[in-house]
């Protein structure tokens, strides 16, 4: 167990240092995807935790947000998958490389380990800086897995990717209502809300004590 969380720590920060070494033992050793399905899932439960104080305002229990925890990271993990078999179609299209989807598929899913620091979005006044850098990171992955897959440069991986972005948009925005509309049925079953509270929910929340106590305050005297 502590040999296999070594793998995962070291899978997570050499694929966030742009390491090639760890794109060449992913391709050598296919059993290298069960590290990868854990630092993915790892990363959609960074991601949930930055956003935890939703669920605090909605009052989710422990054990649901235990279980949203995991239902997080099991759907980040669906959609890096579908962000795969994308690149790798689009890869197919553009270059003249056949790389197998089962090593496109690893190696993008190594792009989830930035998120596996999601919860430094809670950093106070950082929190969006800190999302966005979490997810150029990310991007900067992925284009590195593509560039690999398919033996081509930086800037034909960075296009291939953004087109992979442009045709999941499109399907998500269309076909893919469906699923969608699945995916949040199964969400508010887990954890009771439908995570749509507004920044002026959340300040309302943290301010409703000290104006109750305004209130009373006011009545006494």
């Amino acid at each position: 167990m502590l040999e296999f969380l070594s793998y995962i720590w070291r899978g997570i920060t050499s694929a966030m240092a742009l390491d090639p070494r760890v794109a060449q033992v992913v391709e050598q050793y296919p059993e290298s995807g069960r590290v990868v399905l854990a630092i993915a899932i790892l990363g959609g439960v960074g991601l949930l935790i930055g956003q935890s104080v939703i669920l605090f305002v909605n009052r989710v229990r422990p054990a649901r947000f235990a279980l949203s925890l995991l239902l997080n990271g099991i759907v980040f993990t669906i959609s890096l998958a579908f962000w795969a078999l994308a690149i790798w179609l689009v890869g197919r299209l553009v270059f003249p490389t056949d790389p197998p989807f089962t090593l496109v598929l690893r190696l993008v899913g190594l792009s989830a380990a930035p998120y596996v620091f999601g919860f430094l979005v809670l950093i106070p006044y950082l929190g969006e800086f800190v999302h966005r850098v979490l997810g150029i990171w990310s991007t900067v992955i992925a284009a590195g897995a593509t560039a690999f897959s398919f033996r081509v440069g930086w800037w034909p991986a960075f296009l291939v990717v953004g087109a992979a972005w442009v045709v999941i948009w499109a399907l998500t925005s269309t076909i893919g209502r469906p699923v969608l509309a699945a995916r949040n049925r199964a969400w508010r079953t887990v954890t009771g809300t439908s995570m749509d509270a507004t920044v002026s929910d959340i300040l309302t929340e943290f301010a409703a004590p000290s104006s109750d106590g305004n209130r009373n305050e006011g009545g006494s005297r």
